[in-house]
């Protein structure tokens, strides 16, 4: 099992802050947050010299819970710091960029990093579409499209041109190419149909995040089963899942913790934001071709004291068959990096090494 830890960029407020996205930018302190990067990469380093395989960054919009709106610019900066861990991007939100700059910045990335990129690209969701006021509705179409014409990039000797429904370009000869041949290790992320058939397709692996084991198995069985149909067999490797994980010395200490856990998110959307979700998402899933595999709520996966998160690993191997494990640490997001600092020491020296062979 190789294990990856997601970095979201602690911001660490001076003052409390609104309980509803998007946050108003106006109260963000500027030493709070140039403070926020260079914790990050002290902690990254703790991170790889405890031996974690990847660390991952995703972008989101308009909130200080997850400070990576541009996780391309993050990861160049994790990359000139630190020399040995995998830096994966789940990812770049494809239907709300320029898929061409993206297969340019991800191609000078690999190069930078000497081929220790890893990348996911996703359609992201509904509130990141009204981030750039886009249309929610064709989030899926752009998606694919937008994912096509970044693997083209990437492989395609010659130039080409572009002429599809929501992208189009005359001519298209991306400078530098990816160290990594055919292109960096890539992932299509969701647990849709669409998106595991997608990968299958193109023979990418495919990433899952935060559902149940249980939930998140039955999409990446679907996945398998559509890579049978391409002719192909993924391995372990293949398969990314990103989930919560709540670690304790003991599990009385850990089960403690979690039942203090608030069972809100902890920035709502403004009422007029939900509105325009809870329509745009009532469209999409009246369009959809076949329904979503769903995956609920989102549940802590892993928790325990560390025989039973190890144990807890065995299962997820077992249910979800991912070979890799995206972590997010509790208290996740929390302006308190102390607990977190604990866990991950706990995980890297009682936890790692003992699921390396699962």
């Amino acid at each position: 099992m190789k294990v990856s830890f997601f970095e979201t960029v602690r911001y660490r407020a001076p003052q409390a802050l609104p309980s509803e996205w998007p946050v108003p930018s106006g109260i963000y302190d500027r030493d709070a947050g140039a403070r926020a990067y260079e914790d990050m990469i002290q902690r990254l380093e703790y991170v790889e010299e405890l031996g974690f395989d990847w660390v991952s960054v995703s972008e989101h919009h308009y909130s200080p819970r997850i400070l990576t709106p541009s996780p391309i610019v993050s990861a160049a900066f994790i990359a000139a710091r630190l020399k040995r861990i995998k830096i994966a991007l789940l990812g770049p939100i494809v239907p709300q960029s320029n898929p061409v700059r993206v297969a340019e910045e991800l191609a000078m990335l690999d190069n930078m990093a000497q081929g220790r990129l890893v990348a996911g690209l996703l359609r992201g969701t509904s509130n990141e579409s009204l981030t750039y006021d886009l249309n929610p509705a064709e989030a899926r179409e752009r998606t694919d499209e937008g994912m096509e014409l970044i693997l083209k990039a990437w492989t395609e000797p010659q130039p080409f041109g572009w002429q599809g429904r929501h992208f189009k370009y005359r001519t298209i000869s991306i400078w530098p190419r990816p160290l990594q041949q055919p292109h960096p290790p890539t992932f299509a992320l969701g647990t849709s149909r669409e998106s595991c058939e997608f990968a299958a397709r193109h023979h990418l692996g495919c990433g899952v995040s935060y559902g149940s084991f249980d939930s998140v198995g039955r999409a990446t069985k679907y996945y398998r089963e559509q890579c049978a149909q391409y002719g192909w067999q993924p391995t372990a490797d293949h398969i990314v899942y990103r989930a919560n994980m709540l670690l304790a010395d003991t599990d009385e200490e850990a089960q403690d913790q979690f039942k203090k856990l608030p069972t809100q998110a902890p920035f709502s959307m403004r009422p007029a934001v939900r509105e325009a979700m809870t329509a745009v998402d009532a469209r999409n899933i009246a369009g959809e071709a076949r329904p979503p595999i769903t995956i609920g709520a989102l549940p802590t996966a892993f928790v325990g004291g560390p025989d039973t998160v190890v144990e807890q690993v065995r299962r997820c191997k077992e249910v979800v068959g991912a070979g890799v494990l995206d972590l997010s640490l509790h208290p996740p997001g929390s302006r308190d990096v102390e607990p977190l600092m604990r866990s991950l020491e706990l995980f890297g020296k009682k936890v790692l090494p003992r699921i390396r062979e699962i």
